[in-house]
């Protein structure tokens, strides 16, 4: 057997390449042994080149994904950097707007966990590695630890807005409620506090206390709400003749007396500056006017503490005229 191997290794080869040109064949002979360690060698060489070759090339391949990567972390960390920008400016802008609308700035979740807000300074540096080059070495951990008080600060920040915008709605909402608005055109005839009854002067009377301020025009002059509210109560009450009782809420209610006609009912919602009366001179009165009151938390109190003095007719901050006879 191993004769027989040794004679077909020993066998000679003929190679012969034959040129489509002028140019003569090319003939090469060997041994089968020389073919087969040739063709082994060959084999062993290509596949080497081929590990080699596909090495590089997967390196090649990783460093430029890894080019990719760190240019892709880069932006991002430019991104993340331009967001906490836009972070201290909303900051600013809350801080600015509590101290117009004197809200208390230590209510600000954000400062009053760390000061003065924002970032660390560890923060900022990691940032400052990242937008340098460095991004590879930032680790994951920093990555996840910066997004997320990117977050919190974000989420933090809108609560702090939210809270703003109940309080300028709550304070509009307040504004609508107060009574502020004159009732009604018309001269002041008795004001708030004791004075002598007009219904018995001269009998002997020493006076008697006048819970609201009158305010006296021709007939069916219009009435309005002084502010946003409810009417409670439309109809009629003894002295008062026809009344309406609007709540306007936060313990503020007001009272419209001695009107001819009432253009509002119980349960409706009026708001500011809305017609809702007639000026008349129902029940206890010598006189066409409106007899207008102001209660709070359950009492009364002098409506010119609410009304505003200006000049010109307007409804909105009428002035009345100088005091005529009690009506």
């Amino acid at each position: 057997m191993r004769k027989k191997i040794l004679d077909v290794l020993a066998r000679r080869l003929t190679v012969l390449i034959i040129p489509q040109t002028q140019m003569k064949p090319w003939r090469w002979q060997c041994s089968t042994a020389f073919f087969l360690f040739f063709l082994g060698l060959w084999s062993v060489m290509t596949i080497g080149a081929g590990v080699v070759v596909g090495r590089h090339v997967d390196y090649w391949i990783t460093k430029a994904d890894n080019q990719v990567m760190l240019s892709k972390m880069t932006r991002l960390a430019q991104e993340m950097d331009r967001a906490r920008f836009a972070l201290d400016q909303a900051r600013s802008t809350d801080r600015q707007l509590r101290g117009l609308l004197t809200m208390s700035a230590n209510r600000d979740p954000i400062e009053a966990a760390t000061g003065v807000g924002g970032p660390t300074l560890a923060d900022r540096l990691s940032l400052t590695k990242m937008l340098g080059g460095g991004a590879a070495e930032i680790k994951q951990s920093d990555w996840h630890r910066e997004i997320a008080q990117l977050r919190r600060d974000a989420e933090t920040r809108l609560a702090s807005f939210q809270e703003i915008g109940w309080y300028v709605g709550n304070q509009k909402s307040l504004r609508n409620a107060t009574p502020s608005l004159w009732p009604t055109e018309g001269s002041i005839t008795s004001l708030f506090g004791y004075r002598f009854s007009p219904m018995h002067r001269g009998d002997g009377e020493t006076g008697e206390f006048h819970a609201g301020v009158d305010i006296a025009n021709v007939a069916d002059t219009l009435v309005h709400s002084t502010a946003d509210g409810t009417v409670r109560f439309s109809g009629w009450s003894h002295g008062y003749g026809n009344m309406l009782v609007i709540d306007h809420g936060y313990g503020v209610s007001t009272l419209y007396g001695h009107t001819s006609k009432a253009l509002v009912k119980a349960g409706e919602r009026v708001m500011r500056g809305q017609v809702i009366a007639y000026m008349g001179t129902t029940g206890r009165s010598t006189g066409a006017h409106l007899h207008y009151e102001v209660w709070r938390q359950g009492r009364p109190v002098n409506p010119m503490t609410y009304l505003k003095v200006r000049s010109g007719p307007d409804l909105l901050g009428y002035a009345p005229a100088a005091p005529k006879a009690r009506t």
